[in-house]
C-alpha cells in the first residue's frame, strides 16, 4: 500500500516537503489556507527570491530559550538538506541561481521563477500518481 502524506501549509518548504515525499512514492496531499500555494515566495527577497546564502551554520538561526535555536537540531537539519543539496534541487528544477556577495537567487531575479518550477513539479508529480 502506497504511504499517504499530509502536508500542512503549501509554502516553498511545504511544496518540496511533498515534491520529496511523491519521489519518494508516497501519495501527497497538500493543504494550504491561503487562495493559492506558494503566493507568500513572490515577495521573499523582495520580489527576487533569495534561495540561500552560501555561508549557512547553526550560529546563524535563531530561537529556543536565550533566542539561539538548538545548536544540535539546527546542526543535524543543515548536514542532510544545507546549501549543497539546495542548489542540487533547484538546479534539478531547472532553475539557473547566481550568487550576489554569498546570497543566492534565481538568475532572472524574480521569485515568480522559483515559485512556477515548484508548481510545475508539484503538478507533474501529482498527474504520474
Amino acid at each position: 500500500m502506497k504511504k499517504q502524506i499530509l502536508v500542512i501549509g503549501g509554502g516553498a518548504s511545504g511544496m518540496t516537503a511533498a515534491i520529496f515525499a511523491a519521489r519518494a512514492g508516497a501519495s501527497v496531499t497538500i493543504l494550504e489556507h491561503g487562495p493559492r500555494l506558494g503566493k507568500k515566495i513572490l515577495s521573499t527577497g523582495n520580489g527576487r527570491c533569495n534561495l540561500t546564502n552560501l555561508h549557512m551554520g547553526a550560529e546563524y538561526f535563531r530561537g529556543g530559550e536565550g533566542g539561539r535555536a538548538a545548536a544540535g537540531f539546527v546542526s543535524q537539519a543543515l548536514e542532510r538538506f544545507g546549501v549543497p543539496e539546495t542548489l542540487a534541487f533547484f538546479s534539478g528544477l531547472g532553475l539557473v541561481t547566481k550568487d550576489k556577495n554569498g546570497y543566492v537567487y534565481p538568475r532572472s531575479e524574480q521569485a515568480s521563477a522559483v515559485l512556477d518550477l515548484l508548481l510545475t513539479e508539484v503538478r507533474r508529480l501529482a498527474s504520474a500518481s
